[in-house]
């Protein structure tokens, strides 16, 4: 076992003394929410990483140009397409989950342990992506960066250019799907229409929501019927998209927006990415995991199956709008 010198363990120690701005604040957690340990400041991370801890891994997704530009000392780079299936195993929907085998030698070759504290970062929102893969096969000592790189820059930490060097040995980490509610596919979403239980969420931009925009990978432009606009932005700092709203400022943008906490909540967008932003956002405020579902296949997925009926065109009525009055 690895010792841990007095300097490390004092370092590490301190950490539960932080003021209520970098940990908890008296019995909520960060920024009011009950669930802020799943959210790290830059401040925590900092002493975390010169203090060596022994079992911090990071996580930078976002590009590769973002990427080699500078990222936070030590931080493994993994991009969407490192944890995307193949899309003939996902019937040709790019931008499904990897399988188990797949996750468990990602995991494996950036240095991940059962033990290990994972804290992944980005530019925008494909954090909230990997930190549900993790959820979803059984990782859940996972912390997302609030503010990412864009927070680590502007307070002066130092960044690095080169990738660090492989782990001298693989991670021990084992990939198995702990909690399935987390991923949903197309049947379970075209079963909702017999679920008054349950609210759809589409957390695209209002463009591809009314169909006026469709993405490249879309076969087909518009929405799933029934679903209600919640767009990602909403739960983010306007001059940062990876800081997170404060719960003061979340829980009435969530009343606002309709959010019903007796229902089963399900999200989708363009590919199953930023709809984890909007579920990790109810998770993070203190919303029942069982309840929360990730459409994985998302609109793609729904577009693809010309059966499948769309809707297009302005709601009479579109909560997301308001939320943005």
């Amino acid at each position: 076992m690895k010792k841990i010198s007095i300097h490390t363990l004092f370092a590490l120690l301190s950490l539960l003394f932080l003021p209520a701005t970098g940990a908890y604040a008296g019995q909520s957690g960060y920024k009011g929410f009950s669930r802020g340990d799943v959210l790290i400041t830059i401040h925590e991370l900092k002493n975390l990483i010169d203090a060596g801890a022994p079992s911090l891994v990071i996580l930078a997704t976002e590009d590769s140009v973002g990427y080699r530009t500078g990222h936070i000392p030590g931080a493994h780079h993994v991009d969407r397409p490192d944890y995307e299936a193949p899309p003939d195993t996902q019937n040709g929907v790019t931008g499904n989950i990897i399988d188990a085998a797949g996750f468990t030698e990602l995991a494996r070759r950036t240095g991940i342990n059962r033990d290990s504290t994972v804290v992944v970062y980005d530019d925008k929102y494909d954090a909230t992506r990997l930190w549900w893969a993790f959820a979803y096969y059984g990782k859940s000592d996972v912390r997302v960066l609030d503010g990412g790189t864009k927070a680590w820059k502007e307070a002066g930490y130092p960044v690095e250019i080169l990738a660090p060097d492989a782990p001298a040995q693989h991670g021990n980490f084992v990939a198995a799907v702990a909690l399935p509610h987390l991923r949903v596919d197309t049947a379970d979403v075209v079963a909702l229409r017999k679920n008054p239980a349950a609210q759809l969420w589409d957390n695209r931009s209002l463009e591809e929501f009314t169909g006026k925009e469709q993405k490249k990978g879309a076969y087909r432009a518009g929405c799933i019927p029934g679903s209600r606009h919640a767009e990602w932005t909403l739960f983010k700092k306007k001059e940062n998209r990876s800081e997170w709203l404060t719960a003061a400022e979340m829980q009435p943008l969530l009343r606002k927006l309709g959010f019903d906490p007796k229902k089963e909540q399900y999200f989708y967008c363009q590919s199953g990415v930023r709809s984890t932003q909007v579920l990790f956002a109810l998770y993070l405020s203190g919303w029942p995991i069982e309840k929360l579902h990730n459409y994985d296949s998302s609109w793609i997925g729904w577009s693809k199956d010309y059966s499948l009926p769309l809707e297009a065109g302005v709601p009479t009525a579109d909560p997301g709008q308001e939320a943005k009055k």
